[in-house]
């Protein structure tokens, strides 16, 4: 990592919001609990000479044990990269929304909310944006159950026969 004063602004924030910080392939990751998300990304995005200010993606994980939302940061004035992953309760998979600090967060949060069931508080408008409204699950959930490719084969088979 070449930017020591992201790196020094990434552990004081961390120290902050009882985040853990490491380093993928020169990228810094900032873990922090679900929580502290509004507060870590507000300041990431208004640090001091290496403002972590561009959204470029926004995603969900299933971990098995726990989910996580993944924030790639990056910025207009710099070279700086952050990754950002708040860590989510399995059972109750709730994050505020990021969309009052940027709003091209709105259909990435849909994204995540009907492929995993992450529910963001605060968001304008949560609902499915690729299934449809009555689809029972969540298709990218590592629990999620599909019918073996051999069900549907049968099924068809005695649509089509009768």
């Amino acid at each position: 990592m070449e930017n020591k004063v992201l790196r020094q602004q990434v552990e004081e924030l961390a120290s902050k919001v009882n985040g853990e910080v490491e380093e993928s392939f020169g990228v810094l990751i900032l873990k922090v609990k679900a929580p502290y998300i509004i507060e870590t990304l507000t300041a990431a995005k208004n640090f001091t000479d290496v403002p972590c200010d561009f959204l470029h993606d926004l995603g969900g994980s299933d971990l098995v044990d726990h989910f996580e939302v993944v924030y790639q940061l990056s910025s207009f004035r710099g070279p700086q990269l952050l990754r950002v992953k708040a860590l989510l309760d399995r059972e109750n998979p709730v994050i505020d929304s990021v969309t009052r600090l940027w709003q091209g967060a709105n259909f990435l949060e849909r994204e995540a909310f009907d492929m995993f069931g992450i529910k963001f508080t605060g968001h304008p408008n949560l609902k499915r944006i690729y299934m449809w409204d009555d689809f029972v699950g969540y298709p990218l959930r590592k629990d999620y159950v599909t019918e073996p490719i051999e069900v549907r084969n049968i099924v068809r088979q005695r649509i089509e026969g009768e």
